[in-house]
């Protein structure tokens, strides 16, 4: 009987960890978009300064979001990101009007991440 109460602690805590470990995915995901947009419309609005202390900070949330990497299983898709990030920091600092691309890609590809972490049951099956 107590090894099936053990079974159940460990599947619970596991569980636990796994949608604690979707949340954080989640919410840092949200930020990162948050700052890639935030650095577009400082862009837009033709304010370098800020733009480029956007790109700086979304560069420096980004990285330390992947130190952390034991939440994060597809790390060549990170690397990806990583490009994408290092683009958008290089063209606000060029005020170069690739920008948009970038901040588009650095979109997609972050929401691609998060749609990867998101448990559902076809990838669980």
């Amino acid at each position: 009987m107590s090894r099936l109460i053990t079974s159940i602690c460990l599947l619970a805590v596991m569980a636990a960890g796994c949608f604690w470990a979707v949340y954080i995915v989640d919410k840092r995901t949200d930020e990162l978009s948050e700052m890639v947009s935030k650095t577009e419309k400082a862009y837009v609005d033709g304010n370098k300064e800020e733009c480029v202390a956007a790109a700086d900070e979304l560069q420096k949330m980004w990285n330390d979001f992947i130190e952390k990497g034991i939440l994060v299983n597809d790390l060549g898709h990170a690397v990806e990101i990583t490009s994408s990030i290092a683009e958008i920091s290089s063209f606000a600092q060029e005020q170069n009007e690739e920008l948009y691309a970038a901040c588009d890609r650095a979109q997609a590809q972050i929401k691609l991440f998060k749609d990867m972490q998101t448990p559902t049951l076809w990838k669980i099956l």
